[in-house]
């Protein structure tokens, strides 16, 4: 299987050390250049690097859908660790392309965690209230999740991502060794596929950060959950931008913590 491999081990049990083999994530770097500038580098597992790429620079707000690409490849096809991405010049013009540590949405000094939600509100809309989902539907979307984590279930070493539609018809799927990167792909695949349309719920299997919660507003779906917890700045950012927030999914139990409005208890 792709992005798994197999290597010896030694594993300790009751009587004692004995070899063993063990499968482990295939970990790789991936350098992202646009219009031939570096742009940035992250860890990720081999595979679907373009839908990444897409993705990462979606949510990052370097292009705004599929239509600013004029094209993405991988710039050498043995190792696949580099992606070139173009963009129209006038989008690359409008924003600036810098290295994405120092954007200040992902910064983690020099300034608060209220002012990163204060400039994330005051530049992205508030998410319209348009649909009601059954809280039956969240949990066969979260099923739909841990049955598609076949990387998971080898390893227990990835976070997964997956989009749906209102009626929570599965739009995109991924993995990922990173959580950031497992929502980046699934996002790219939304807008290779051109559904952002139909986005309404983002189910992750990790928990749900600041910046988990700024990728799923970008897209504008209106529910995002996750199996694990939540941060305070993720429910004051998806409070701002009206997004409704969920966290613990286990079992037939979550923590609905922003828009309650908008789920609905099964009859």
């Amino acid at each position: 299987m792709k992005g798994i491999k197999e290597v010896p081990t030694n594993r300790i049990n009751p009587d004692g050390v004995s070899p063993a083999n063990h499968s482990i994530i295939v970990e790789e770097p991936l350098e992202i250049y646009v219009n031939d500038r570096f742009y940035t580098l992250t860890m990720r597992l081999v595979g679907e690097e373009m839908p990444l790429a897409v993705g990462l620079c979606f949510t990052d707000g370097m292009i705004q859908s599929a239509a600013d690409l004029k094209m993405i490849r991988y710039c050498n096809e043995e190792t696949g660790n580099r992606i070139d991405l173009y963009f129209d010049k006038s989008s690359s013009e409008e924003i600036p392309v810098v290295r994405r540590g120092n954007l200040a949405s992902y910064s983690s000094c020099g300034i608060c965690g209220s002012e990163l939600v204060m400039g994330v509100n005051a530049s992205h809309k508030r998410i319209e209230e348009r649909t009601f989902f059954t809280d039956k539907l969240i949990f066969q979307c979260k099923e739909i999740v841990e049955n598609m984590q076949s990387v998971f279930r080898v390893t227990r070493g990835t976070h997964a991502a997956g989009i749906f539609d209102s009626e929570g018809n599965l739009l995109a799927f991924s993995e990922d060794v990173g959580r950031h990167n497992a929502l980046d792909k699934a996002i790219g695949k939304v807008l290779l596929s051109k559904k952002t349309d139909k986005t309404s719920i983002v189910i992750l299997t990790s928990r749900i950060s600041y910046e988990m919660v700024l990728k799923a507003g970008r897209l504008g779906v209106e529910a995002c959950a996750g199996f694990s917890a939540v941060t305070s700045l993720a429910v004051e950012l998806a409070s701002r931008m009206n997004l409704t927030l969920i966290g613990s999914l286990r079992d037939r139990n979550g923590d609905i913590y922003t828009v309650p409005s908008r789920i609905t208890s099964s009859p």
